[in-house]
Order: structure tokens, then sequence, then C-alpha cells
């Protein structure tokens, strides 16, 4: 974990330091898992709901980890993308790093396909469950949970 890094967020308002919450952050975790099972089920049925739900998995799963070690996202716009700066900053993991480099552009086709009536299709679904699971791996190996 870059604590520097961590610390020039929260400096700069894009995270926030609150009370440690393990309990929540492992029901976030297990939620995250769920919503791989679901999306793999619904993948080819309904693409574009799969695939919101795969990266609602790995932004519960980034948010299991910042609540587990006591940060949270600060108010404001842009939620989603100040989540993927934490996560880059917290998960100092070189095995899952291109994952969550992708978060950014994963929430961008999200944010296109929810607003802009863009149709993601299978492949888009299976990467994004590829890096969900890889995320939450990483997540719960760290969190040892």
């Amino acid at each position: 974990m870059s604590q520097e890094e961590l610390e020039r967020l929260v400096a700069d308002g894009v995270i926030e330091r609150v009370a440690a919450d393990p309990e929540t952050a492992s029901t976030d975790l297990e939620q995250a898992r769920l919503h791989v099972e679901s999306a793999a089920e619904i993948a080819d049925r309904d693409p574009v709901g799969a695939f919101a739900i795969g990266y609602d998995a790995i932004r519960k799963a980034l948010s299991a980890h910042m609540r587990h070690r006591g940060y949270r996202v600060g108010k404001g716009k842009g939620h989603h993308a100040r989540t993927g700066r934490c996560a880059i900053a917290a998960l100092d993991d070189a095995a899952i790093e291109e994952h969550v480099d992708a978060f950014d552009e994963l929430r961008q086709l999200r944010n296109q396909s929810e607003y802009d009536a863009l149709v993601v299709d299978a492949n888009d679904v299976a990467d994004a469950l590829a890096r969900a699971d890889a995320i939450i791996a990483a997540v719960a190996r760290d969190l040892g949970a």
C-alpha cells in the first residue's frame, strides 16, 4: 500500500479518513462475489445488465478495501473515478495492476452503456468479470478475507 499516495489523496480531498469498518467491508466483498456469479448467469441473455453488475462487483470490492482500511471517497462528483484512484494507490499488487488500471476504462464503458445506449457484447462482459475476479481475489488476500 502506498501510504504516501493515500495521504496525498486525503490532502487533496479525493478520499477521507473514517473509522475502519471490517464488518461492512466483508459484506461488500461478499456482495461483489455474488455479483460476479449473477452476471455470469445472465451474460448471454442480457450482456448490458451483466456488464453493469460485473462493473459494480469491482466497485464494491474496491470500496470494501477502503472501508476495511478506514477510507472512503469524499463527497462530490466523480465518486467512481475517485474510487479507482484510491485503488491504484492502495492495492500495490503487481499481479492485478492491469486490472485496477482498467477500472477507469470499464467505468467509461459502463457510463456509455448507461447514458448513451452503447450496447456491450459478450467480450466486454467476459473482460469485466475476469477483472472483477482478479480484483476480488486481491482484495480478499490483502484483507485476509
